[in-house]
């Protein structure tokens, strides 16, 4: 299992840098964090894994701010550098408005980006499922990856804490210092994108080469809406999913 580790300090910025940009990297898991994630919200944490590491970075951006992404090491790594870096895949879960409050927020122009909730709608239509909305992540989880009892209470504690339909508030993860639940609550959906990413292509029937493809040009087209002047975060039109087929 990944050790959790939280970057509030640029010493330790530097550490994760020079895990997440060794030479190799290929591959990153990505997930954001905030309060009304969007242009017009905050960014609070940003959770990011290598595939070829056992350490799930979150990084506090609510303490760094925009040094969390602008900070260079000796080497010459950035934050910035590595999201903007047309050779490493970013793998999200449903990308608009991470990549919304990253370029608006914080200037960050994400690319080569694979998105698993479109590649979630490509499994389902590679079996010739008709696909009107999109999948949350929990749901995924629970249906492709029969996550464990301690997932699941992870989960829900986490819920809790910001959802205000249970009393919760999206403020909890600006609070410092950090609840150790809000720690494990955001470490533990990264932790599970490279699985949930090998299980939804092990769905893909026929074509697969062809649907990975449609994908990848689907999930930038996500990140390119984003920055669109009128782009909109919220509202019921976000559930449709696109329309692609091979």
């Amino acid at each position: 299992m990944p050790t959790i580790t939280l970057v509030d300090d640029l010493l330790k910025l530097d550490t994760c840098l020079a895990d997440i940009s060794s030479l190799g990297t290929t591959k990153l898991a990505v997930d954001l964090e905030g309060v009304d994630l969007c242009r017009h919200g905050k960014v609070s944490l940003l959770q990011i894994l290598s595939y070829h590491s056992n350490i799930i970075w979150i990084i506090d951006i609510t303490v760094l701010g925009k040094a969390a992404f602008d900070h260079t090491t000796a080497y010459g790594s950035s934050l910035r550098g590595v999201l903007e870096s047309q050779g490493i895949v970013k793998v999200f879960f449903d990308v608009r408005n991470d990549a919304d409050s990253l370029y608006h927020l914080f200037g960050v122009n994400l690319t080569n980006t694979y998105d698993l909730q479109v590649l979630e709608i490509a499994a389902r239509r590679s079996q010739y499922l008709r696909v009107k909305f999109v999948t949350g992540l929990g749901k995924c989880i629970e249906q492709y990856l029969n996550p464990t009892p301690q997932w699941k209470r992870v989960k829900e504690e986490g819920i809790a804490l910001f959802q205000p339909k249970q009393g919760g508030s999206f403020e909890v993860f600006e609070t410092r210092p950090l609840d150790p639940r809000v720690q494990a609550y955001s470490a533990q959906d990264v932790e599970l994108l490279f699985q949930l990413e090998a299980a939804l292509e092990s769905q893909l029937e026929g074509k697969a080469a062809a649907w990975k493809s449609a994908v990848i040009r689907i999930s930038a087209e996500r990140v390119a809406e984003a920055h669109n002047s009128v782009y909109a975060g919220h509202g019921q039109h976000r559930a449709i999913a696109p329309n692609f087929a091979v």
